[in-house]
């Protein structure tokens, strides 16, 4: 990944946490990194952990930006929760994945939209 494209990754991340905070998130970690995955965001939402996917677009494309995360995506995420559960020993919590989309719209202003329990364990 170029500088530019970590760049423009690490603002969405940040505008993400920022809105999460803002509707009563909790941020508990960023950028936890397994060995087969990684996950934007860690969250705690009341009784929920949270592991959020953040999608930084330049514009709002057709479809759910849940469908953008392909299978071999959602398996890299779900095991890095998975490993962040056992390394923090972390048991009997309800989980949910959720993934933030930011986009512009065509006048220019910035869109963040939240979509809860965007995808489940396959």
């Amino acid at each position: 990944m170029g500088k530019e494209s970590y760049e423009i990754g690490q603002r969405g991340e940040d505008l993400a946490a920022e809105y999460l905070a803002n509707h009563g998130y909790h941020i508990l970690s960023r950028n936890f990194r397994s060995q087969q995955g990684e996950i934007d965001l860690i969250a705690s939402d009341r009784d929920f952990m949270v592991f959020v996917e953040v999608k930084n677009y330049s514009f709002r494309s057709f479809g759910l930006p849940s469908a953008a995360i392909r299978r071999e995506k959602r398996q890299s995420i779900i095991h890095a929760a998975r490993t962040y559960l056992y390394r923090n020993r972390i048991k009997n919590k309800n989980c949910r994945f959720d993934v933030v989309a930011i986009y512009r719209r065509l006048d220019g202003s910035r869109v963040i939209e939240l979509f809860q329990n965007a995808f489940f364990l396959t």
